[in-house]
């Protein structure tokens, strides 16, 4: 019979696969429902060819949810997933430094496009370095296949 969590080192996996999985689902929904509006934050961190933003805003919410769905329900993907998720936090994180210091004061689009919420600051740098640490626990702890 298995162990239940009874230490913070045996739950913590657990805790770090939910958490990393219900954050990254939360922050696709609005940008999947309004392409538009994440398109819109995406051209105001003004890093990328013009041409290039309407079909990263379409398909980037899309691969984070799918990420998000299978670190939380398919095991045999969660580490690739987790990878992944990693490796796009990294990307989002070195535009929001990128942005700080050129000084431009922009809405992250994390979670919402509103432009007067969630700003690209050091709190989300934080917020994303301790995402990529939650990451980092569900690549470890998911078992090779």
């Amino acid at each position: 019979m298995k162990q239940g969590c009874n230490s913070i080192a045996h739950c913590l996996p657990w805790i770090a696969t939910l958490a990393l999985g219900l954050i990254f689902i939360g922050s696709s929904y609005h940008k999947i429902v309004d392409p538009q509006g994440f398109a819109v934050s995406i051209f105001r961190y003004r890093l990328l060819p013009f041409d290039s933003i309407n079909l990263l805003a379409v398909y980037l919410p899309w691969l984070e949810l799918v990420c998000a769905f299978c670190v939380l329900a398919v095991p045999k993907f969660r580490r690739p997933a987790a990878l992944l998720l990693i490796g796009m936090l990294l990307v989002f994180t070195s535009a929001i430094l990128l942005n700080l210091f050129r000084g431009i004061d922009i809405s992250c689009g994390c979670f919402s496009h509103d432009p007067d919420k969630g700003h690209a600051g050091w709190v989300s740098v934080v917020r994303n370095l301790s995402l990529i640490a939650l990451g980092g626990i569900v690549y470890r702890s998911a078992r090779k296949r």
